[in-house]
């Protein structure tokens, strides 16, 4: 099989005859809100790997571009996109020649590479034969949490957090979120992280569908903001992505399922 042939002069030498370990993203695996997306497949983020992604998915690609919260810890990625401009007008050519036309198959390769808050981005569009994708199912190791969302507390007195005065406001927006959604907001994981009664909270959100998850996330970060009504706070659109947390079991920082009333 010969390699792709790419439909460009630009420089293409990061483009691969094949690759190996591809993940799927379909709209199956992503919820909107607000031009926020969750992409809710959970995956272990190695700095030092090329992860590469098929976007079956109707993401817009200019927000991969415009955000590093796409699997924030990954350094360089492939985005393999459909050319769905071009698709579409095949198939509004067809119909309005009441005629078929059989589209060939194209792609756009996306080249992806993150340096302390910097992005460059090369593409290339291939048309007709493509590299040859092999595809996988990420694994989540045993004894991890995926975790939707984390927050963490300081100090309960030395000097105190001001979360801690708002533990009453913090209860009644899960218990609100609750009853609106006809959800329960269950399985969260507490890990103390100093001797103040610092500690971190884990949410995984079990029994959420991926449109509630995203809306909870949302919710929750908006209200976890200290004195909002003072500030002018202007969020701009970016992907949340599970993360992986290894489960502790013994000692001060093992993790416990946190209590209604926490």
């Amino acid at each position: 099989m010969a390699q792709a042939k790419p439909q460009a002069s630009a420089d293409t030498s990061w483009l691969r005859p094949s690759y190996d370990h591809v993940i799927m993203i379909e709209d199956k695996h992503v919820a909107e809100a607000a031009g926020n997306y969750l992409v809710d497949i959970p995956l272990e983020e190695h700095p030092d790997s090329n992860y590469v992604f098929l976007v079956n998915a109707h993401i817009p690609v200019e927000m991969f571009k415009a955000t590093n919260t796409f699997y924030p810890s990954i350094k360089e990625l492939t985005l393999i996109v459909p050319d769905w401009e071009y698709y579409h007008k095949v198939a509004e050519a067809a119909t309005r020649n009441n005629m078929c036309a059989e589209p060939v198959t194209t792609n756009i390769y996306y080249h992806i590479r993150r340096n302390e808050g910097t992005m460059t981005v090369d593409s290339v569009r291939v048309a007709g034969e493509q590299p040859k994708l092999e595809f996988v199912t990420p694994r989540i190791p045993e004894d991890t949490l995926v975790v939707y969302r984390t927050e963490s507390l300081g100090s309960a007195c030395c000097p105190q957090d001001p979360q801690w005065k708002r533990g009453a406001e913090n209860a009644a927006m899960i218990k609100n979120f609750e009853r609106q959604h006809k959800v329960a907001i269950t399985d969260t994981y507490r890990q103390n992280s100093g001797k103040e009664g610092e500690h971190t909270d884990y949410y995984t959100l079990p029994g959420l569908t991926r449109q509630q998850r995203l809306d909870f996330i949302l919710a929750r970060r908006w209200q976890w903001i200290v004195n909002k009504e003072t500030k002018n706070i202007v969020f701009k659109p970016q992907f949340f992505t599970p993360t992986l947390v290894p489960v502790v079991k013994e000692g001060f920082r093992a993790m416990r399922k946190a209590t209604a009333d926490e």
